[in-house]
C-alpha cells in the first residue's frame, strides 16, 4: 500500500520533531552538571530538588554536600538524615558512608554494631570500601563476633573488586 504524500510527510516531520528536540535533564542531572562546574549553591539546589522527589542519589550527595560544606553551612545532622534516606533505600554508597560515620561517632552515638550492620548491606551489594571496613571488623571483632577467616573472605571480595587496601593488606598477610 502506497502511502500519500501527505502523510508521509506528517511521519517524517513528527519523527524529525522527536529527534531535533533538545532532551532537558531532570534537577539530577542538573545537580550534577553544576557540582562538576564547582557551582555547589546550584548543585544543592538541583540535588535538594530531586531528594524531595525520592532519589536515593541526590539524597546522598546532598549528604556529601552537607558534611563537606559545599554550597550549605556545614552539617553533620543534615549530611547523616539525607544519608538515612538513600541507605533506607539501598543505596549502597549511602551505607558505607553511614556505617562510617557510627564507627567512627561523627553525628552520631557511635555504634560499632550498627556500623557492621550498614557496611554489611553495603558490602553485600559488592561495595569494595565497604567490604574492607567490614573485614576489618571481623579481624578486630568491633560490632562483630571477631574471626579472621570472615575477615580474611571480605578481605578477598574487596581486593576482588579492585580495592588497593584490600590488596596491600593481603600482602601484608602473605596472600595474593
Amino acid at each position: 500500500m502506497i502511502l500519500p504524500m501527505f502523510v508521509k510527510t506528517l511521519m517524517i516531520a513528527g519523527l524529525l520533531s522527536v529527534c531535533s528536540n533538545p532532551v532537558f535533564a531532570g534537577p539530577l542531572e542538573d545537580g550534577q552538571e553544576a557540582y562538576e562546574a564547582r557551582d555547589y549553591k546550584s548543585a544543592v539546589q538541583f540535588y535538594k530538588q530531586a531528594a524531595d522527589q525520592g532519589y536515593a542519589i541526590a539524597q546522598h550527595r546532598l549528604g556529601i554536600m552537607y558534611f563537606n560544606g559545599q554550597g550549605v553551612v556545614q552539617s553533620d545532622a543534615h549530611a547523616i538524615e539525607m544519608f538515612h534516606k538513600a541507605a533506607d533505600q539501598k543505596l549502597s554508597d549511602a551505607q558505607y558512608y553511614l556505617g562510617t560515620l557510627y564507627k567512627v561517632g561523627r553525628g552520631v552515638e557511635k555504634s560499632k554494631q550498627r556500623a557492621a550492620e550498614l557496611l554489611r548491606e553495603a558490602a553485600d551489594q559488592d561495595h569494595p570500601a565497604a567490604q574492607f571496613s567490614l573485614a576489618s571488623l571481623y579481624f578486630y571483632g568491633q560490632g562483630v563476633p571477631q574471626s579472621k577467616d570472615v575477615a580474611l573472605i571480605w578481605l578477598k571480595k574487596a581486593a576482588a573488586l579492585g580495592d588497593l587496601s584490600a590488596r596491600a593488606k593481603l600482602k601484608q598477610f602473605g596472600i595474593e
